[in-house]
């Protein structure tokens, strides 16, 4: 049997190799010297020659990188009849034809360790033999043969025990897992068909001794005994060929059923816009984390796989305004937040997993000294899998865009993990993380997948044919006539009007219906690619007028980038915390963009002095208005100034200044 090591070895597994080799060289050099002192029989060239030739047919193990080979049946042979060095010397010729044979795909260290064990192994389990049996090498002496099978037993067990153990610990410091695991998973099965083959040899010995044994008879047996050498290889490729086409399979399922939950994972991943992508990068670092950290089991690996890219399904759960919110969310806001992982797994508990998701996905927001939720367990009581996923969540969050801040530098990211370390973390899976960020974490293209470029594709073509509109309500039917008002906008303006009119407007009609102190009428920047406060109202309005914010950054930022509102997020994200915390404080916003004809416009922005002042309804009513509005600013000259915080007064376009007012009702 023999094993490939495929990576580069510890020094650890550099030592193990070269101390198995110089002994396996030293024992090889002292059966060499004793075989040719004892003299070189017709006998033992032909039984070395036969284990040599029949070395090159070999039957690979399934799921591993070993091969065993029959040639294993002449070296017993060549044990039971001239002695243990014979039996290593011809083993130990067979490693470097193999070797050889193998030149161009083998490395040194695996040629030494398959030289050495098998020399070793057979040097030992023969005195082993001869010890229990207490009998002279069978070429010459005589011994019943019914005496000689417990002997003949140890020498099948040891020669396994030994060879298996030895290759099994090289393979095992190549892919960094337990030698016993190794051993045990791919290796055990294989202990009857050792036994087989000394039962073989035996009965070539037996056949051998009828018959005076010489090199014509050796022959003559070995032709009679061929058909059932022929018989026990197609055997045992047949089954290596089941046992590897039921791994394949297997594998290929897996690979089907995987696929599917990271196709339907990307799409719930895609309704929280704001850590679109998150799920996949998260699962590349937290598989590879778990290996950094030495877990080898396959199903805890394919456990965390899975419960990386299903660890937010509980989202599905939350409301749109909490998920996309930019800013910090309010305290009720969070307790909404923090069902997601109970849900999720309530969710997934109904799927029979063959690895342990769900307690991943449930736990996973826990923290290391028990503050988390939401069972708010602590220490190695939190499943392993899920410790990994949240130190990778984490540094992935702070690495990435959101609409409130742009993404951390590694540098900071990794301070604020070590200062979580102990409390939040499991320092363990931190120092882990920290020192192999670079090689386990990808970048964000490398995790794109097609469904995720699918909807944002989708997500695009629809953002530029639809307005951001949302179905009136019970409240937009109860809106009063003053805020429809707002509708003969688009008749307002034909050209002499400023922003300055259309926001005064507009902040006359909403102040009556919305808990707003203060206004922001911000229009589109093209050439910035930012939304500019060009006119504001209320409470610091003079500090809000001519706030910038790029697309896709802030509160303003992100609704125009988006094309979407957002409900209660904190003012200070745009408008700073001077302003935020001065008297009257601004502590909620509504943010809605105004889209006109599938282009931005601008974006309008009320603030309010108390927390969670804005309601859904208002959202609604808001966004029912905001097609004309978008319209009115639309129509604005294009280089108009800048009207200023406090606007003059409101000058009537040409012609005549209507707004609709009640059922039809007309003032001037």
């Amino acid at each position: 049997m023999s094993g490939k090591p495929t990576r580069t070895l510890s020094a650890g597994g550099r030592a193990y190799v070269w101390t198995v080799a110089a002994l396996g060289t030293l024992l090889a050099g002292y059966c060499a010297v004793t075989v040719v002192r004892g003299g070189v029989s017709p006998g033992i060239l032909l039984f070395g020659a036969l284990t040599v030739l029949s070395g090159r047919v070999t039957l690979k193990v399934p799921s591993v990188t070993a091969r065993f080979s029959p040639s294993e049946m002449f070296t017993f042979t060549c044990v039971l009849l001239f002695g243990p060095e014979v039996g290593a010397l011809a083993l130990a010729a067979d490693s470097l034809v193999l070797a050889w044979h193998h030149r161009h795909r083998w490395r040194l260290e695996q040629t030494l360790v398959n030289f050495a064990s098998l020399t070793l192994s057979v040097w030992i389990a023969g005195h082993l033999f001869y010890l229990v049996a207490g009998v002279a090498p069978l070429a010459g002496g005589i011994a019943a043969s019914g005496g000689l099978l417990l002997p003949l037993g140890v020498l099948a067990l040891s020669y396994f025990l030994i060879n298996s153990g030895l290759i099994a610990s090289a393979i095992a410091l190549d892919t960094r897992r337990s030698p016993f695991a190794v051993w045990r998973e791919h290796f055990l099965w294989l202990g009857p068909g050792y036994l087989a083959g000394a039962c073989v040899a035996f009965l070539l010995v037996i056949a051998l001794r009828q018959m005076n044994f010489s090199a014509i008879t050796a022959v003559t047996a070995f032709v009679l005994i061929a058909p059932v050498l022929v018989v026990f290889y197609f055997t045992l490729q047949s089954s290596f060929g089941r046992a590897e086409d039921a791994k394949g399979h297997v594998a290929a399922l897996n690979r089907l059923y995987l696929s599917t939950v990271e196709t339907l994972a990307t799409a719930i991943d895609a309704k929280d816009e704001v850590t679109h992508g998150h799920i996949r990068r998260v699962q590349v670092g937290a598989l590879a984390l778990a290996k950094e950290l030495g877990i080898a089991d396959e199903a805890a690996l394919q456990a965390i796989e899975a419960a990386a890219l299903l660890h937010d399904t509980g989202k599905i759960a939350v409301p749109e305004h909490i998920l996309n919110k930019p800013g910090k969310l309010t305290a009720a806001e969070f307790e909404k937040m923090k069902l997601h992982a109970p849900i999720g797994a309530d969710i997934l508990s109904s799927i029979e997993f063959p690895y342990p998701v769900v307690p991943i996905v449930r736990h996973h927001h826990e923290n290391w000294d028990g503050t988390g939720y939401p069972d708010k367990i602590k220490g190695t009581a939190i499943p392993i899998g899920a410790r990994i996923l949240s130190v990778v969540d984490c540094y992935d969050a702070l690495t990435s865009d959101r609409p409130y801040r742009k993404r951390m530098t590694d540098e900071a990211s990794v301070a604020i993990l070590l200062e979580r370390r102990g409390t939040m973390y499991d320092p363990m899976v931190v120092d882990a993380f920290v020192a192999a960020r670079h090689r386990i974490m990808p970048a964000g293209e490398e995790t794109a997948h097609p469904v995720a470029r699918t909807l944002g594709d989708a997500r695009e073509s629809i953002a530029q044919t639809e307005s951001p509109a949302l179905p009136a309500g019970d409240a937009a039917a109860a809106a009063t006539s003053e805020v429809l008002a707002v509708a003969s906008l688009a008749r307002a303006v034909s050209g002499e009007a400023e922003v300055g009119d259309v926001g005064a407007l507009t902040w006359m009609m909403l102040r009556q219906a919305v808990p707003a102190v203060s206004m922001a009428l911000f229009t589109h920047d093209e050439k910035a690619d930012a939304v500019v406060a060009e006119y504001a109202v209320g409470a610091h309005a003079g500090a809000i007028a001519g706030t910038r914010v790029v697309l896709g950054e802030g509160i303003s930022g992100w609704a125009a980038a988006n094309r979407r509102f957002v409900l209660n997020a904190d003012p200070a994200i745009d408008v700073g915390m001077m302003v935020a915390h001065a008297t009257p404080c601004l502590k909620a916003s509504l943010t809605v963009p105004l889209i006109h004809e599938g282009a931005l416009v601008g974006v309008v922005a009320l603030y309010a002095s108390a927390p969670d002042a804005f309601s859904a309804d208002h959202a609604r009513l808001l966004s029912l208005l905001s097609p004309s509005l978008a319209m009115s600013v639309a129509a604005l000259p294009k280089d108009g100034a800048w009207s200023g915080a406090k606007p003059e007064p409101l000058r009537p376009a040409a012609g005549e200044l209507r707004l609709l007012k009640g059922r039809g009702g007309i003032s001037g």
